[in-house]
């Protein structure tokens, strides 16, 4: 007998008010700065510019988060950025980062892009790992900003 997986995944686009409160606790991993509040303030003011969220559910639970826009500017031309990567904490070291990131290179070129682009803080080491020796990023320049 073959062995059937008892976990069904799936990755789906935050849509409803209920759905982005669910994502939160997962996104706070991420943006532990963000009150659920301040979350549904600023991905309402995203949404209109084109920001996507969407979610990697193992069986009906939120594991990993991707939100990504498509973009375009001289030096990558059409290009989807990706504002936040996450997995939740409990769940990481599965392949589900993975499985996200892989996800969004798909829905770039099927929208035509060149690239998929994403910064990461300078502290977060694994995830530079992550992203450099197993997905192939290549690290291409620094992100500056000045607070006002």
């Amino acid at each position: 007998m073959i062995p059937i997986p008892s976990t069904i995944y799936s990755i789906k686009p935050i849509e409803s008010p209920r759905e982005l409160d669910d994502s939160f606790p997962v996104m706070n991993q991420l943006r532990t700065d963000l009150t659920l509040d301040v979350y549904r303030e600023l991905v309402a003011a995203m949404r209109p510019q084109g920001y996507e969220l969407y979610a990697l559910y193992a069986d009906d639970t939120i594991v990993s988060l991707a939100g990504i826009e498509v973009r375009v500017n001289l030096y990558l031309e059409k290009h989807v950025f990706v504002y936040d990567l996450v997995t939740c904490m409990n769940h990481r070291s599965k392949g589900y980062g993975e499985m996200l990131l892989h996800f969004v290179h798909e829905y770039a070129r099927d929208r035509g892009a060149k690239y998929v682009s994403l910064e990461s803080g300078l502290a977060r080491t694994e995830a530079h790992r992550f992203y450099k020796d197993k997905m192939d990023y290549a690290i291409t320049s620094y992100s500056f900003r000045k607070q006002l």
